[in-house]
C-alpha cells in the first residue's frame, strides 16, 4: 500500500499524544536518565581529579564506577524493551490507547529482545558500510530496514525476518519514508538541542532538559512511524495479529 505521508504525521502524532503516549515519554525519559548518567559517571572515573570536581560532564551518580557499569547495561536493555513495547503499543487502534496493559511488555519479550539486538548489530554494521565507502548506499539501507523492530515487537518476527519483511514493507515508499524520517528528524533534532544553550549555565540541567525534549519527540517519531507501518502493511485500523 502506497504511503501517505500526511497521514502518516497527523495521524502519528494524535497516537503518541494519549495516555499510553504520555507514559511512554515518562519511561523513555527515565531509561535515558539512568544510561546518560550511569556512562556520565563511568567516564568521569578516567578523567583527573580538577576534571572530575569541574561539573562539566553534567549528569553524574554518587556510585562506582563497577556499579554504574552494571546499571548502564540495565538501562540498555530496559530501553531495548520499552521500544519493543511502543511498537505494540502505537500500532494499536486508536480507542486502546487509553491504556497500557502490561502484556505489552511481556509478551514473548525475551524472543523479542535477542532478535531486537541481533537485528541492530546486522543494521549497524550494513548502514555503518554503506555510508563509509557511498552516502546514498546507507541512506537506502537504513531506510528499508526502518520497520525491523516493528517486525520483531508487533508481528513477532525473530532478526533475519524481521531484516526481510522491512525491506518487502518499504518497497515502493522509499522515498516518502525518507521523507517522513527527514522531517521526523529535523523537528527532533531542533527540540533536543534546546537543552544545549542551557548546557552553557548548567551541563546537568541542560542534558535534563535535552532528554526530557528527546523522550517526548522520540515517542512522537514512534508514533508516526507506527501509523506509517500500518499504512504500509495495508492495516490501518488495527496493530499486531
Amino acid at each position: 500500500m502506497s504511503l501517505q505521508i500526511g497521514d502518516a504525521l497527523g495521524d502519528g502524532v494524535r497516537r503518541s499524544l494519549t495516555y499510553s503516549g504520555g507514559v511512554l515519554m515518562v519511561l523513555t525519559f527515565l531509561y535515558q536518565i539512568v544510561f546518560l548518567g550511569s556512562f556520565n559517571t563511568i567516564f568521569s572515573e578516567i578523567l583527573p581529579p580538577e576534571a572530575q570536581q569541574s561539573g562539566q560532564l553534567g549528569l553524574t551518580f554518587p556510585i562506582p564506577a563497577a556499579a554504574a557499569g552494571v546499571l548502564a547495561v540495565v538501562g540498555f536493555v530496559l530501553g531495548i524493551v520499552l521500544y519493543i513495547a511502543a511498537t505494540r503499543a502505537l500500532t494499536r487502534e486508536q480507542s486502546e490507547l487509553g491504556s497500557l496493559p502490561s502484556e505489552l511488555f511481556t509478551r514473548r519479550m525475551g524472543r523479542a529482545l535477542i532478535s531486537a539486538v541481533g537485528a541492530n548489530i546486522i543494521v549497524t554494521i550494513a548502514v555503518t558500510i554503506g555510508f563509509i565507502f557511498l552516502f546514498v548506499p546507507g541512506i537506502f539501507l537504513a531506510i528499508s530496514f526502518i520497520f525491523v523492530i516493528f517486525a520483531i515487537g508487533v508481528e513477532d518476527e525473530r532478526a533475519i525476518d524481521a531484516l526481510r519483511r522491512s525491506w518487502e514493507l518499504a518497497g515502493g515508499n522509499r522515498w516518502g519514508l525518507f521523507a517522513l524520517g527527514l522531517i521526523v528528524g529535523v523537528i527532533t533534532g531542533i527540540a533536543s538541542s534546546l537543552g544545549s544553550f542551557l548546557s552553557v549555565i548548567n551541563p546537568a540541567a541542560g542534558q535534563i532538559v535535552s532528554l526530557a525534549l528527546a523522550s517526548v519527540f522520540a515517542i512522537i517519531g514512534y508514533g508516526i512511524l507506527a501509523d506509517a507501518f500500518l499504512q504500509v502493511r495495508g492495516d490501518k485500523s488495527g496493530g499486531g495479529d
